[in-house]
């Protein structure tokens, strides 16, 4: 069985209902293998490090795959994850795409772990940012993402601290052929990949280009061009080992700054990244699997503007980042109830940039990590998980991040779960180094940002409880998350004055500081629903209560989710081959900044519209898919008349 035929399952809603389903217990075996990833409950990785059955795993996953990715006409991945509940899409502009997991704390996504691969993705040179790296990659090559909601910080360390997006290309022997995809439509958007592979089981490659496309929010100046080359080679030399192979670049040119702005005008920023990613896996018996994995990453920016009022300044914050990553884990069965995964790793990473830091030379840190988990079944019904992170990092030493969570199968179709979990993100190198000055010929004009290094870790302190259910007569799947967390030490800015301030600069400058915490109260649901083989209907709901420990920051409604978000998508294959997809997402009053940004309640709703066809031998689809069918709403900035506009879009991929 090929590895793009994963099940695709999911949960949410109503856990008065489900435990009202729960029938008298039953005993529950375990033994994971390759099938259980086609089985009706799929297989997980991102949990513990441990493969486990969706309704063991210590923590809440959505799997979404590349039949949803495509079914959803979304074009970026932070469009996909709409469909994970809790998740807030959105960005500062429409070509910088982020998704925040229930709390809009930061513009950049500093708090989520996204993988690629395994591969972390955050950007070294700012602030540890997330939403550049989820655009490195095409969704073409995507097989599913897992999405863990909620911390997961005791597998993979300070930036799991909002949870785990890890996204999973295709493997190679998958795609072998060649395919080809155009999309044309209004906003600008006009979208091209092309993609070949070769090769055979045990030795297979694939080369994929892309080209985006588009002209943004309206109101805004944020025009959009993405380009992208990867290549995956994978190997399997004889039935124990397995090695793969990636490497990638990819270019961003995009619009930035706003009419009028003397600190951000009108101008275009171009990135740049690249990546090298390696893993070997050793299939040492059954129950036993030890994995080697190197990866390297380097991101480039280029972010220079003249200063309106006196041109000949430049402002620029313009860095190269880059980043090494080793790691060594091993999975083993201790006994016939206990399994473990331990590990070790270093990373290196690393910042230049005059602009930015003030420095001739790099900044940097290391950070040794020791990460491990234990599952406990304790009895057949009953599934213990600790895990536990401690790491190293040469500028604020050691954090340790703990997490216990134990799985109550009532029966093999319903599960309870609950349990607590610490996390800690130390400050990212902007956060401990930045330092931003402005010259004019070699003359020092004045200082913005002198970050003094004094910033300490955060800390976030998660209780939850949940629940899992399958109805098998009804196809019917649940998962209900609900849940606390403190988080205390919040990173952020403030201004102080310095006593004696460099020449030709002022006193007043930028630090980061550590501020007072919050309390994030809420409960989350999914349901999925398949009353035929032709029909699914997913129902995500969610509700959430954010309280900060400084009133001033409550009054002017500082970062505030939405109080209540509900998401409806409908998968529908109509009579012939037509398929039909509609989602609508309705979502509470909220800010991504403060009360200047209140956004009122809104909806939206997407449709696409397929036929699938052959063209000879040649698989093919056309589609349209048309985004916020009710035309403009305000988005993100409705102080600077950013919306969110209807677009209309058509496709058409064939296999070749």
């Amino acid at each position: 069985m090929s590895c793009t035929q994963i099940a695709r399952n999911g949960w949410g809603a109503c856990m008065l209902l489900a435990y009202a389903a729960v029938a008298h217990g039953q005993d529950t075996g375990r033994v994971v293998s390759e099938e259980d990833y086609f089985a009706n409950v799929p297989v997980v990785l991102t949990a513990s490090r441990l493969d486990q059955p969706l309704n063991e795993a210590p923590g809440s996953i959505t799997v979404i795959d590349r039949n949803t990715i495509r079914l959803s006409g979304a074009r970026t991945v932070a469009e996909v994850l709409r469909l994970v509940p809790g998740y807030l899409s959105g960005g500062w502009n429409g070509a910088n795409p982020v998704a925040a997991y229930h709390i809009p704390l930061d513009d950049y996504g500093t708090r989520n772990l996204v993988l690629i691969d395994g591969r972390s993705v955050y950007a070294s040179s700012y602030l540890g940012d997330t939403h550049r790296g989820m655009m490195d990659v095409l969704l073409d090559d995507i097989e599913r993402i897992e999405v863990l909601r909620g911390s997961n910080a005791a597998a993979y360390g300070a930036n799991a601290m909002f949870g785990v997006i890890n996204i999973i290309t295709r493997h190679s022997a998958d795609t072998l052929g060649s395919e080809v995809s155009v999309t044309q439509g209004d906003n600008g958007i006009a979208d091209r990949m092309v993609r070949f592979g070769v090769g055979n089981e045990k030795a297979s490659f694939r080369l994929s280009a892309g080209e985006q496309r588009d002209t943004g929010y309206l109101n805004a100046y944020d025009d959009m061009k993405l380009s992208q080359l990867h290549g995956r080679a994978d190997f399997k030399p004889n039935w124990q080992d397995d090695m793969m192979l990636s490497a990638g670049v990819s270019y961003l040119s995009a619009g930035e700054g706003f009419p009028g702005s003397d600190g951000n005008p009108l101008h275009t920023i171009y990135t740049r990244d690249s990546f090298f990613n390696a893993q070997w896996k050793r299939q040492v018996s059954n129950t036993d699997e030890v994995q080697v994995s190197a990866n390297y990453m380097e991101d480039r920016k280029q972010d220079q503007t003249p200063y309106p009022p006196l041109p000949a300044i430049l402002e620029d914050f313009g860095a190269v980042g880059r980043r090494l990553n080793l790691e060594v884990q091993r999975k083993m069965s201790l006994s016939a109830d206990i399994r473990t995964v331990v590990g070790l790793g270093y990373k290196d990473e690393r910042a230049f940039s005059q602009a930015v830091y003030a420095r001739s030379d790099w900044v940097s840190f290391h950070e040794e990590r020791a990460f491990g988990t234990l599952e406990w079944r304790a009895t057949p019904k009953w599934l213990f998980n600790a895990g536990l992170f401690v790491g190293q990092q040469s500028l604020t030493g050691t954090y340790v991040s703990p997490r216990l969570m134990v799985n109550w199968l009532v029966t093999p179709e319903h599960t309870f779960r609950a349990g607590i979990t610490d996390s800690t993100r130390p400050p990212s190198l902007f956060e401990y180094y930045g330092d931003i000055r402005y010259y004019l010929g070699g003359t020092l004009l004045g200082q913005t940002t002198a970050a003094r290094g004094d910033a300490e870790p955060e800390k976030l302190h998660s209780e939850e409880v949940g629940y899992q259910g399958r109805f098998i007569q009804s196809r019917v799947t649940v998962d209900v998350r609900a849940f606390h967390e403190r988080m205390a030490s919040i990173i952020g800015t403030d201004t102080y004055t310095r006593s004696s301030p460099l020449p030709g600069t002022g006193p007043d400058v930028t630090d980061y500081i550590n501020k007072p915490g919050l309390d994030l109260t809420g409960i989350e649901s999914q349901v999925r629903w398949k009353p035929a083989e032709s029909s699914e209907i997913w129902l995500n709901q969610g509700f959430t209560h954010l309280q900060w420990d400084d009133p001033a920051l409550n009054a002017r409604k500082e970062r505030q989710p939405p109080k209540y978000a509900t998401t409806i998508a409908w998968f529908q294959k109509l009579p012939g081959v037509w398929q039909l997809s509609v989602i609508h997402q309705r979502m509470g009053s909220m800010t991504w900044r403060d009360e200047r940004d209140w956004l009122a309640a809104s909806h939206r709703t997407d449709v696409r519209l397929a036929y699938p066809f052959r063209l000879g031998s040649n698989k093919a689809e056309a589609s349209v898919t048309v985004q916020s069918i009710e035309g403009a709403r305000p988005f993100f900035l409705p102080r600077e008349g950013f919306e969110w506009g209807r677009r209309a879009f058509l496709n058409l991929r064939m296999e070749l």
